[in-house]
């Protein structure tokens, strides 16, 4: 009886949809963080068939969380520090149940994980222009920017993957996911898919010969900021209701929470979280100090 191997299954399919001769040919020296998870069962043949050569961190599938699992900047140090030191081209970092990665670029800096979205909406988008993307409303403008730039149309949802799914069969788009480092690319699955993201992130980077921080620098620049805060005793309509009366001049969103758009691109989405008993505010601006004043405007107007 064959017995089957899904985890090769899964990454030859991968295989089919990506340019594997031009990434080959790059020759990519790649290190990457495991966090003795999932990723431990498929990085290194998918490497291998990708004539990559892996620089392997926590790479024992125990289940052992070598740090902080949320693959964020302040939890990454180790797979900065291996990066730089192996003189790689690229760093990832996967979650556990790897469905979200973050890139590392060639000087051993991590990269916001609002990059990961954005390298595979341009990888996509650059061959199949005028396309439909959906992300949610906290997804950076980074996004939103790549898409108006190749004539496609951006559709956004409340947060959660089960929304972008939706919304992503509703409007036929061709490539999708969630600013916290999750592609969904539909040509292969319909789930954020961290091997899916680090496939068309060599891909976008062997096509164009350029470094990561070559390629990051062909996009907008952003700022962005992440905050929550205990829910309790607090009235979710009634901050929503403050900040709506203050920030006259913002275009409103309030299909999830409230968002407000500025004229200078930059915006604010609060909302009351849908796993925990908190309150989100997140926020974008063109300068760090914008985004920061944004904040600081938000909570004394709501109280928070």
């Amino acid at each position: 009886m064959n017995i089957p191997n899904f985890p090769k299954e899964h990454a030859d399919k991968i295989l089919t949809h990506v340019n594997v001769k031009k990434i080959r040919a790059r020759k990519f020296k790649v290190a990457v963080d495991m966090i003795n998870a999932s990723a431990c069962v498929i990085d290194p043949y998918l490497f291998e068939q990708l004539g990559a050569e892996l620089i392997p961190l926590n790479n024992i599938p125990d289940g052992k969380f070598a740090h902080r699992p949320e693959p964020t900047i302040e939890n990454l140090d180790d797979i900065g520090r291996l990066v730089k030191e192996s003189g790689a081209d690229i760093g990832f970092a996967h979650d556990p149940d790897a469905d979200r990665i973050v890139m590392v670029d060639e000087n051993g800096k991590v990269i916001s994980e609002d990059y990961t979205l954005t390298f595979g909406v341009e990888n996509i988008l650059s061959k199949n222009p005028s396309g439909n993307v959906v992300i949610n409303l906290s997804t950076s403008s980074m996004v939103s920017d790549v898409v108006e730039k190749h004539g496609g149309k951006c559709f956004r949802t409340k947060v959660g993957e089960s929304n972008v799914l939706e919304e992503i069969a509703k409007q036929n788009a061709i490539i999708g996911g969630e600013g916290t480092s999750g592609v969904i690319y539909p040509t292969i699955n319909t789930s954020r898919d961290g091997f899916v993201s680090l496939a068309l992130v060599l891909e976008l980077l062997a096509e164009r010969n350029q470094t990561v921080s070559e390629c990051a620098n062909t996009f907008s620049k952003y700022f962005m900021k992440r905050d929550k805060w205990p829910i309790v005793d607090r009235d979710v309509k009634d901050i929503i209701l403050k900040l709506k009366s203050h920030f006259t001049g913002a275009q409103i969103n309030e299909l999830d929470g409230i968002r407000l758009d500025f004229p200078d691109k930059s915006w604010l989405h609060l909302r009351p979280s849908i796993t925990e008993p908190i309150i989100r505010l997140f926020g974008e601006g063109t300068t760090e100090e914008r985004v920061e004043t944004l904040f600081k405007e938000a909570k004394l107007t709501s109280g928070l």
